[in-house]
């Protein structure tokens, strides 16, 4: 029992230090779902990021962080509807109906990007304890990501029919970017960074990603950012 007891105080002890390892920091993030086969589709999101930073010197910080995302991609189309139906053999035929809606289609599809990154932080708010007033990082890691892609069929006269839908995608991703700190009190910083990752699903987009984001600075005690 006692030495339960001295865990929990060394635990509840060294909680400040613990929490000055998280930085957060909430944005945009602008991304776009590559394919060869279907083009290009950009997407907006807005962005939650955390981060742990797991070494700290006085030059750099090595961090695992996840920068959450989560928006969606809005289009129009012709106005001219698509079904499908099943063929003597089983193959899926599509086709279009030949119905029409008032003015274009407009057809909202979901975007969600969930990466796991290692980065390598040098200069502004690389840790709380950095001064500098201007910083950069580059890492990489892991990402799954649910987005828009256009598939392409083939309808029972030869012609290419465009189905607007979203899929699943997963694979490497690297990313590298800068840090401005605002103020000489370190009122946060504006985080710029540039994103892309490699699917590894076949015929699955590829994703490139640009966010801006505005870094937390230190809380206190009452949540008021320390130093001002």
């Amino acid at each position: 029992m006692k030495k339960i007891v001295l865990l929990a105080i060394a635990c509840i002890a060294g909680l400040p230090v613990f929490s000055q390892r998280f930085m957060h920091g909430i944005g945009f993030t602008t991304s776009i779902d590559h394919t060869s086969r279907g083009g290009s589709i950009p997407s907006f999101g807005l962005t939650y990021a955390i981060r742990y930073n797991v070494m700290e010197t006085d030059k750099m910080t090595i961090s695992v962080g996840i920068p959450l995302t989560a928006g969606g991609s809005g289009g129009s189309g012709e106005g001219e509807e698509m079904d499908w139906y099943y063929d003597a053999d089983g193959n899926i035929i599509y086709y279009y109906t030949g119905e029409r809606k008032d003015g274009p289609v407009k057809k909202f599809r979901s975007m969600v990007d969930i990466p796991v990154i290692i980065n390598f932080n040098f200069g502004s708010f690389s840790s709380f304890d950095n001064k500098k007033a201007v910083g950069f990082f580059a890492g990489g890691g892991f990402a799954y990501h649910y987005g828009p892609v256009n598939v392409k069929y083939k309808d029972v006269n030869g012609g290419t029919l465009t189905d607007s839908i979203t899929q699943h995608s997963f694979g490497p991703v690297g990313n590298i970017g800068m840090r401005i700190g605002l103020g000489k009190k370190q009122n946060g910083a504006i985080e710029v960074k540039g994103s892309f990752m490699k699917s590894l699903a076949k015929r699955q987009p590829d994703i490139y990603g640009i966010s801006v984001l505005y870094i937390l600075p230190k809380l206190g005690r009452h949540g008021n950012p320390i130093g001002l």
